[in-house]
């Protein structure tokens, strides 16, 4: 009797260390769930804030801000859903909802993109085209969630798409002139080209543009022909220089 006693004790008390072992794994299943949908959050919200951090030197319209300070909120409210007790969250919580009652009181607007002028710093550049990349990428994520409707996400996604054009088109001039400023006019050229297939390939929606740098590409490509051919000329004329010196040794001698 007392053996059989013994032996459902043990196999209770394995069941009870089973049984903990179990609630202790999904606990921790659920924490590690948590920390994953938390960073998830937090990277998109870090994200969007890098991408309005570049607000102020690329023209957004005023219904991508909306939107993208809406995706904040999002993230920020599935945060809070997490981590309820967490202050900061309901701080910047409150911060985003104040950011946009402002934007919904204030009149639309959508920036001309010939007010857009591209820096002359790489690394402003570089921050530029990383931006615009990142955020078609949201846009079309927003677009898909159905946050954004879809003629909005035709307009952003078009003015997205010609500020890259631009920026690209722009970068592509500025070295051709300086490689002929410095007379490296086969580097300018093959510059050129890249400008204009550039503007064929992706700037047909921005006619005013594409008309306008083609024109300055033209220019600057008739200037490096004109070079080009002065060159040539040149290497003529001294290529000719010695066999006028031969014909001028065995000519016929004057009679004095």
């Amino acid at each position: 009797m007392s053996f059989t006693l013994v032996m459902l004790l043990l196999g209770a008390l394995l069941l009870l260390i089973i049984g903990i072992n179990l609630i202790q794994q999904h606990k921790e299943q659920v924490e590690s769930v948590k920390r994953q949908e938390m960073a998830k959050q937090r990277a998109i919200i870090e994200e969007t804030e890098q991408i309005l951090s570049m607000a102020s030197v690329l023209p957004f319209s005023s219904a991508l801000l909306i939107t993208l300070n809406q995706r904040i909120l999002d993230a920020l409210d599935a945060a809070v859903t997490i981590d309820p007790k967490n202050a900061d969250l309901a701080r910047r919580k409150g911060d985003i909802r104040a950011q946009l009652n402002g934007l919904a009181k204030s009149a639309e607007q959508t920036p001309a993109l010939e007010s857009f002028v591209v820096p002359q710093n790489d690394k402003q550049v570089l921050a530029m085209v990383q931006t615009l990349k990142r955020l078609k990428a949201v846009v079309r994520n927003e677009h898909s969630k159905s946050r954004m409707n879809h003629d909005q996400y035709v307009n952003e996604n078009q003015r997205i798409e010609q500020l890259q054009v631009r920026i690209n088109a722009t970068v592509l001039f500025e070295r051709a002139r300086t490689a002929l400023q410095a007379e490296q006019l086969g580097s300018a050229k093959q510059l050129l080209s890249k400008l204009v297939a550039t503007l064929n390939t992706h700037g047909g929606s921005d006619h005013l543009f594409k008309d306008s740098m083609m024109e300055r590409a033209n220019g600057l490509l008739g200037e490096i022909d004109s070079r080009q051919k002065a060159n040539l000329h040149q290497v003529s004329s001294e290529a000719k220089a010695p066999k006028d010196d031969l014909d001028q040794l065995f000519q016929p001698k004057k009679k004095w």
